[in-house]
């Protein structure tokens, strides 16, 4: 069977099936893989993004939270100061420095855990699974909202580390459309941009505000946090950032006079492609604003120039593949082998095709984001270190995209932990679809590979316990502890990953040094229908 083909099929003919119970006699059932409360012990950094719902005023916007929390290895949050975007909760929508209060976690044995963080602009329920002791992927679960993102261990950084960055930031504007933006920078040694480029989407198009001189500044208040000035003829935008390490910097905006809320990553520049084959996942909209999906893989040189590429799409709930698509790309002064003016044949977003993007490498992967007017993708591509995943492993997994189904649409996230054994997953999802319920099932089935093998598969979840019914999913694998995915359903779709979890009591995941970090805020992006909605602002 083609790849192709197969990527059309109902993803129930592929077998995995995920048991699942929300006020059934299915009781969750942990994998005993020895997490406890102690595995949660220090500073970390907490960034997630989503969607924040008010049905009793019938509105809904973007939200996002970037910060940091501090756990005692008991089961206690003992403090924290955290960021907020959130236009629902009034005012300008922008909260900075809000200081989190005493609350509580609980992690049970498999490494999911739950929580809240508690602030003066309100209380967030979250749920997340660690990968090790320093990073784990997280969720909200509450009744007001959904959102992912990432939890990571604090480190620090010096000015002088940051020489070069290049950054990836979505989020919205005050009419809930989506912006994203790319770039990148030098800085001198007291965080003044002395170079840099610039690129946006807006609503589905970059006409005129895409390749833009950048100036401005990141400057280090402390080891572990800073501010940054991003100044284009766009307009001038104000950002916190958030040190992870050197290497990586989380960022949430903080200006009130754009009218645009984002949040993002910033990672080391670096000036060329890993020759060799990419894989990549995007998420955004098409011409017509409905949500979509995009991954693949695909072979790049040191230039950026690509051939031989495989696209899977699921566009509204219509899915295809496409084999091949190639592309060009054209460096761009002053930032020569920084910035690639990505142009592809035969890819296609289910309307359009030889669509366009703007190219940044770095630590954290090529960092995309499409510069054409005929829709809005954003995502990154990584250099494929391994064609499979391994088993016998644990791995905790986090989905967050958009249900199309019926009249009570709207955004959904999952947190999961499984166990592989030969094609076999075996686990506990956890499940926020604001347009039902927090539900937890026991996970089981199993997945199928490319053959020959080529670092994708495909998974499936045929379930009652979720709102949806189920989950189909095609997988990428980037090496031997991360794959990234799609979801290809006709009523939901998503983009997410998986990582290898540690050994208990590891501050360091089973990652290879060289292995990049993927950004897990971006998702597809929709507007739900309000009238069906089930939360209320609390």
């Amino acid at each position: 069977m083609s790849p192709a083909y197969r990527f059309t099929l109902p993803f129930a003919l592929l077998g995995l099936v995920l048991l699942a119970g929300c006020g059934t006699n299915n009781t969750p059932n942990p994998n005993k893989n020895g997490y406890t409360n102690s595995d949660l012990n220090g500073t970390y950094v907490v960034s997630f993004a989503g969607t924040d719902v008010n049905v009793n005023a019938s509105t809904e916007f973007f939200f996002a939270i970037v910060g940091t929390i501090t756990a005692d290895g008991n089961g206690n949050i003992t403090g924290g100061t955290v960021d907020i975007n959130d236009g629902d909760l009034g005012g300008s929508g922008v909260f900075t420095a809000q200081a989190v209060s005493a609350s509580t976690y609980s992690i049970t044995q498999d490494g999911r855990g739950t929580g809240t963080i508690n602030t003066p602009e309100g209380n967030f329920g979250v749920d997340f699974v660690l990968t090790s002791d320093s990073h784990g992927l997280i969720s909200r679960f509450d009744n007001a909202g959904s959102g992912s993102g990432t939890i990571d261990l604090q480190g620090t950084a010096t000015q002088g580390s940051l020489t070069s960055l290049a950054f990836s930031a979505f989020g919205s504007d005050l009419n809930f459309n989506p912006v994203g933006t790319v770039g990148a920078f030098a800085l001198n040694s007291s965080g003044t941009i002395t170079s840099g480029l610039e690129d946006f989407n807006d609503n589905g198009s970059s006409a005129g505000i895409d390749n833009l001189v950048l100036n401005g500044s990141l400057v280090l208040t402390s080891g572990t946090a800073g501010t940054v000035a991003l100044n284009t003829s766009f307009g001038s935008l104000a950002f916190d950032a958030w040190v992870i390490d050197s290497t990586h910097l989380k960022l949430i905006e903080t200006d009130t006079t754009s009218g645009l809320f984002m949040v993002g990553d910033a990672f080391s520049q670096q000036t060329s492609f890993a020759a060799g084959q990419l894989v990549f996942t995007l998420a955004g909209t098409d011409p017509s604003e409905a949500p979509l999906v995009a991954g693949g893989y695909v072979t790049t040189d040191a230039n950026g120039n690509l051939s031989n590429g495989l696209e899977d799409y699921n566009d509204a709930g219509i899915t295809n593949t496409v084999s091949p698509f190639s592309g060009t790309c054209n460096a761009t002064a002053p930032f020569t082998g920084d910035r690639c003016q990505l142009a592809l044949t035969a890819f296609s977003n289910g309307t359009a095709t030889n669509l366009t993007f703007a190219a940044y490498p770095s630590s954290g992967g090529v960092l995309l984001l499409e510069d054409d007017s005929s829709g809005y993708l954003q995502g990154a591509a990584y250099a494929q270190l391994a064609t499979a995943f391994g088993s016998p492993e644990p791995y905790g997994l986090n989905l967050s995209g958009f249900n199309t189904s019926g009249v009570a649409n709207g955004e959904v996230d999952d947190i999961a932990q499984f166990n592989s054994t030969s094609t076999n997953l075996t686990g506990v999802l956890d499940e926020n679809d604001v347009a039902s319920a927090l539900i937890t099932s026991n996970l089981s089935g199993t997945y199928t590979p490319d053959s020959p093998a080529t670092g994708r598969g495909a998974i499936n979840v045929n379930t009652s316990g979720t709102f949806l019914g189920g989950l189909g999913l095609e997988y990428y694998v980037v090496n031997s502890s991360t794959t990234i995915f799609i979801e290809g359903d006709s009523n939901q779709l998503a983009m997410g990953l998986f990582q290898l979890q540690s050994a208990p009591g590891s501050s360091v995941s089973k990652q290879a040094s060289s292995a990049p970090v993927p950004m897990t805020l971006i998702r597809p992006f929709g507007k739900a229908h309000m009238a069906a909605k089930r939360h209320t602002k609390q």
